[in-house]
């Protein structure tokens, strides 16, 4: 066999190419938590415990950084997570305009349909991002 092994280092994945996603230390997970304190984004009530949802989930590339971070209440986080239509369209509808350029940005025009399983009017960037009648 001829030419140079297979080095560890590219074996291992090490360097340039290990992640290929930003991943938050505790540090950096505190501020994030600290940035998101609010209303939940399913149901905008205040009151009670919050968890913090991925806009788009780390298993399509999302990082651990504000604008991919959404507060919900453990219902909603579950709802949401369960990809239920309405809980998806009222989060959907109070993004923040920085959290739907993250989302639209890192993983496509058609996130919502591929991650949440809304339809292709919401892959449109001119469309309005509140539901349309007969949802």
């Amino acid at each position: 066999m001829t030419g140079e092994p297979y080095p560890k280092s590219r074996q291992l994945a090490r360097g340039s190419r290990r992640y290929w996603r930003k991943i938050a230390g505790p540090k950096t997970w505190q501020a994030i938590i600290d940035s998101k304190q609010g209303p939940c984004r399913v149901c905008d009530d205040p009151k009670g415990p919050v968890e913090y949802h991925h806009l788009v989930p780390r298993d399509f590339g999302g990082d651990d950084i504000p604008e991919n971070v959404v507060p919900l209440h453990r219902e909603c986080h579950r709802l949401v997570t369960n990809r239920d239509r309405d809980c998806c369209l009222a989060m959907f509808s109070n993004l923040t305009d920085a959290e739907y350029a993250y989302a639209v940005d890192r993983a496509g025009e058609d996130v919502w349909q591929r991650v949440y399983g809304l339809g292709a009017a919401y892959t449109d960037p001119t469309a309005s991002r509140k539901a349309p009648d007969g949802f």
